[in-house]
């Protein structure tokens, strides 16, 4: 069809543009049958979704603080229909909404907030990481004779050399210079990821006898991690004093070492929504009203349970009892929500921070960086999804010999200088690396 519409031989049907008339009538059927199918598919894809949000909701709501709260939402029912039967009032829920609903809209409203924060650093660091091995791996400079003062080596030309440097900068810059700052950025992505997935301090039970041991090991772990990171960060502005010393001017420089600013700053936005958390007192007033609500409110489910005209009878109770169950599980559920998402780096959690994948991605752009060196810059890429292959086979399709497919030949210092570059390797990890990565709920 695209090749006789190329010709002209096609018309489109009434100027929209349909070309399903003109399909013979096995096509117009199966693509029929395509189109109910995809219906089909989307049917389901609407139930399975209700589903999963059903199980979303039943893992907020069942936990072990759910076990009280409903034993306090039958407790007091029964208790208001066998001791306090006259007791029966329609309360108002104004003050449910003033102490309890605003105060937890707030809570995951800011704990939200906070894992927003750590995001957008944790996306900086990871950004400015790649642009510090970038700078420190391919920016030149001036030499003594050409613009080659990176590769240098302050020997003669004619005593097999690259060529004498400019003094005072005239240490030549080793050639592993860039290995170097590739093997310090990975490690500190390591020490980043183990950082980030230190347990959280600042629970309720820190602040008795039983929690302090937990309380100082946690601390202790944070300070050795705060200390190892910093310690690799400084590092990197020594790599520039070799740059430096090699010839690389000042202004230049500067940039590099303001890239090495970002890294701490971000860093240090990165402790700060390590080690804070929304306040603990909020949290514990939250958590013990919730449990003890039902019972405050035991003459509005008497009077859920009488109706208008005064009468109880099994069915009313037990409806009440349920009554009072659903309103203290779905603020169970809102608390848990705000607990998951207190520590936005924990991880296995739906609603957190992916730090083993984010820390995972900024190793693989370093390699992939340091790989692509060995290439030109201006050398034509082709894209994975580009690539026709034959049937069951994982060579190219045909067509090799053109100007699209052909073999690249490998110029001075050993650079491809012809010929498309397929982006394979990298992109086969990083397909690899999604999909060997653990389930996280949603």
């Amino acid at each position: 069809v695209r090749a006789r519409r190329l010709h002209g031989d096609l018309q489109h049907d009434n100027g929209t543009g349909s070309l399903l008339p003109l399909l013979p009538v096995p096509a117009r059927q199966a693509r029929a049958a395509c189109v109910e199918g995809a219906r089909a598919q989307e049917a389901l894809r609407v139930w399975f979704d209700f589903g999963a949000q059903a199980y979303v909701v039943w893992d907020l709501m069942f936990v072990p603080d759910t076990a009280l709260a409903l034993t306090s939402a039958f407790a007091s029912v029964l208790f208001f229909h066998e001791y306090l039967d006259d007791l029966a009032v329609n309360l108002s829920w104004t003050a449910v909404t003033m102490l309890i609903a605003f105060p937890l809209q707030n809570a995951i409203r800011e704990a939200y907030r906070r894992r927003e924060v750590a995001l957008q650093a944790l996306v900086e660091f990871r950004a400015t990481m790649l642009n510090v091995y970038l700078a420190n791996s391919v920016w030149d400079w001036p030499g003594a004779e050409t613009y080659n003062g990176r590769f240098e080596d302050d020997r003669p030309k004619d005593q097999g050399g690259v060529g004498l440097k400019k003094k005072p900068c005239n240490i030549p810059l080793s050639a592993d210079h860039a290995d170097r700052v590739e093997k310090v950025l990975l490690r500190i992505c390591d020490a980043t990821q183990e950082f980030l997935l230190i347990p959280r301090a600042g629970h309720a039970r820190n602040e008795l006898v039983c929690g302090r041991t937990e309380l100082v090991e946690i601390e202790h772990a944070v300070a050795i991690g705060r200390e190892t990171i910093l310690r690799l960060l400084a590092r990197l502005h020594r790599a520039t004093e070799d740059l430096k010393a090699a010839g690389m001017p000042a202004n230049e420089a500067s940039r590099i070492n303001q890239y090495n600013m970002f890294l701490v700053k971000d860093f240090e936005k990165l402790y700060a929504a390590k080690t804070y958390n929304t306040p603990i007192g909020m949290r514990a007033v939250l958590r013990v009203v919730i449990q003890i609500l039902p019972f405050f409110y035991g003459p509005y489910w008497l009077h859920v349970a009488k109706g208008d005209n005064g009468k109880k009878s099994l069915y009313s109770i037990v409806f009440a009892m349920c009554f009072s169950s659903l309103i203290s599980l779905l603020l169970i559920a809102m608390s848990n929500l705000e607990e998951h998402i207190e520590n936005p780096f924990k991880h296995g959690n739906r609603e957190t921070i992916r730090v083993k994948e984010e820390m995972a991605d900024a190793k693989l752009a370093i390699r992939c960086a340091a790989e692509d060196m060995r290439e030109t810059w201006y050398q034509k890429v082709i894209f994975d999804w580009e690539v026709v292959r034959a049937p069951n086979s994982a060579n190219w399709d045909s067509d090799e010999s053109s100007d699209e497919t052909s073999s690249r030949t490998a110029g001075p210092e050993g650079r491809a200088t012809g010929g498309p570059l397929p982006l394979a390797p990298c992109a086969a990890r990083a397909t690899q690396h999604r999909r060997s990565a653990p389930a996280v709920g949603g």
